[in-house]
């Protein structure tokens, strides 16, 4: 046993976040009390919090080896296996504490949510406060598992009561500003999260989260000033040096090469931040001109992202089949399932220009931009996974409960637009839930679109394909089946409008894309930089430009780093495709 003096020095070196002098003390313990599990427990701790992920696990491991009932290293070990990326891992160790243990079922709930089991996390997660109602950090992370499922409203209401039960909690605040602004709230969630910044002004999240609302908000100088501060407090954090080069002038970008090199030198080789500073270092190579080396990062930086994200390329072959066949003809015309708003689908490849005609749209008075709502296609995946006809049924619940997950739109609201890419998956549900409803499809040269993707970092594995070249091939291919079964199925409800063609005339194509629509034009919609409206997506710092051609045929100068993705390409699918 150890003795009480030592132990309570070592955990006030701990508490006080003097962790190199709390792990000597834990080392010096370990020494002295071989058999007692505290010390290791303390060292994995200290370690953690350095972000010394391996060697802290093995400090955990070697308290459950001399104690296995050590509950606190068992969380303690779940904890920093999440931190790790060891999300199968962390599952295994807390899984069998799930029934009565609330810490266990939160860490399950973690994992279960990093590896897209959403369904699986929500229950854990509610099991949790199921234990422990007033488990205000299980009532944080039920809104953000909920947020990821599109249902907003929820998620909220989880925030409120967490909020109520403890009214200044940092991360809590952070969370509740990405519900707000998705539900047009805006503002309220701007509040939030710089309340968050006032009580904690060295919460490196709460400056990060800053940072993207102002640039969601088009206020580039005051995000660039928060991801500055992000790297006073933590100088090789990742996300700021990502968020920094997408924001930064070639000037800036120099400063910012060394920083950037010697972060990589301290992070996990194989880690996501790995990954994002490389995305970083290749934005800075781009703009001093070294393009093999910034073509070398991008090359590493999706190859950790692929490792990390694998894509299931036959299970996603198998439900564009699954989808297909369910929509062997059009639905029989039915009446509309809703009143109110007229939903606008604008969607395709991401990275196509959905954003673009998204904020045409966003410049007519009556219309409200909703981003890139998640969902629609939740509610799609339940249906696909329950195996039942989608009949006349099944289409008009779809679209109450669509409708229900909405946020509260102005009366004078004519339409709202959905500007999710990848509903193009489901438009046969859309079109049948919907029979009033637009589609807008943007196509684009899949080049271009390919090679945008490649220097884009996406976040999580729901875009898992775009990591890897040859995968993005195959994925094109099912996009084009897809779109050209469509649109055989519901040629009056789907206009398509390509990239090119819109920013070469922007005043024809919003003109064409009003009319199509049903609404009055304006000149304002050729003009989408000067819409107020905030923008929630990887596009949020190029909408706020004059539209532009840089960017078409830009695949011909890549076209070396794109040779996997190119050999792959099914050309039958783009018979129009120059070289």
């Amino acid at each position: 046993m150890i003795a009480s003096h030592d132990f309570r020095a070592a955990t006030s070196y701990l508490n006080s976040g003097a962790y190199k002098s709390a792990l000597k003390m834990a080392k010096r313990l370990q020494s002295a009390y071989p058999r007692d599990p505290a010390p290791w427990n303390i060292a994995g701790i200290c370690l953690s919090a350095m972000n010394k992920f391996p060697a802290s696990i093995s400090q955990f491991q070697r308290a459950l080896k001399i104690d296995p009932g050590f509950v606190d290293a068992r969380h303690n070990l779940a904890q920093t296996l999440i931190l790790a990326g060891r999300f199968e891992h962390a599952i295994r160790i807390v899984s069998p504490l799930r029934e009565t243990d609330p810490k266990a079922c939160y860490f399950l709930a973690q994992a279960q949510s990093q590896l897209g089991a959403l369904d699986d996390a929500e229950a854990s997660i509610g099991r949790a406060l199921e234990l422990q109602p007033r488990f205000a950090p299980a009532l944080n992370l039920r809104g953000l598992i909920l947020t990821s499922l599109g249902r907003e409203n929820d998620a909220l209401i989880c925030y409120e009561k967490a909020l109520t039960l403890d009214p200044d909690n940092v991360e809590t605040l952070v969370n509740i500003s990405l519900p707000l602004a998705r539900q047009n709230r805006h503002a309220e969630g701007h509040q939030m999260v710089q309340r968050a910044v006032d009580l904690a002004p060295n919460h490196v999240g709460a400056r990060l989260r800053l940072g993207t609302s102002f640039i969601e908000a088009g206020d580039y100088t005051r995000a660039k000033a928060q991801f500055h501060e992000v790297l006073k407090l933590a100088p090789g954090n990742s996300q700021a040096f990502d968020q920094l080069t997408r924001l930064a002038d070639r000037q800036d970008m120099i400063a910012l090469e060394d920083p950037v090199k010697r972060a990589l030198k301290k992070v996990d080789a194989e880690s996501i931040a790995a990954a994002e500073l490389h995305f970083a270092a290749s934005r800075i190579h781009e703009a001093a001109a070294h393009y093999d080396a910034a073509a070398t990062s991008r090359h590493r930086a999706n190859g950790i992202l692929a490792q990390i994200f694998p894509y299931d390329a036959a299970g996603d072959a198998e439900e564009t089949a699954r989808i297909l066949g369910r929509f062997p003809t059009a639905p029989l015309a039915q009446t509309a399932a809703t009143t109110g708003p007229c939903p606008i689908y604008v969607l395709g490849l991401p990275r196509s220009g959905t954003s673009l005609v998204e904020a045409m749209l966003s410049r007519l008075p009556d219309v409200a931009p909703l981003g890139e709502r998640t969902a629609t296609g939740v509610l799609v995946q339940d249906i696909l996974a329950s195996d039942l006809p989608f009949d006349d049924k099944a289409a008009r619940s779809f679209a109450r409960h669509d409708q229900a997950l909405l946020p509260d739109l102005p009366g004078s609201t004519l339409a709202y637009v959905d500007k999710m890419p990848e509903n193009y998956r489901y438009i046969g549900f859309l079109c049948t839930a919907y029979p009033q409803c637009k589609i807008v499809h943007v196509r684009r040269d899949p080049r271009d679109v390919a090679l945008s993707m490649w220097r884009t970092l996406f976040s999580g594995r729901a875009l898992a394909y775009t990591y890897d070249l040859t995968a993005m091939a195959q994925r094109f291919g099912l996009y084009a089946r897809l779109m050209a079964h469509w649109e055989k199925l519901f040629p009056e409800q789907i206009l398509t409008i390509d990239y090119e063609a819109i920013v070469a005339e922007p005043v024809a194509a919003s003109q064409s894309i009003a009319g199509f629509c049903g609404l009055e034009w304006t000149p304002d919609m050729s003009a989408p930089e000067a819409s107020d409206a905030p923008t929630l997506t990887a596009s949020a710092s190029q909408i706020r430009q004059p539209v532009h051609q840089r960017s078409v045929g830009a695949w011909r100068q890549n076209a070396d780093e794109l040779a996997e993705f190119l050999g792959a390409l099914d050309r039958a699918y783009w018979p129009g495709l120059q070289d």
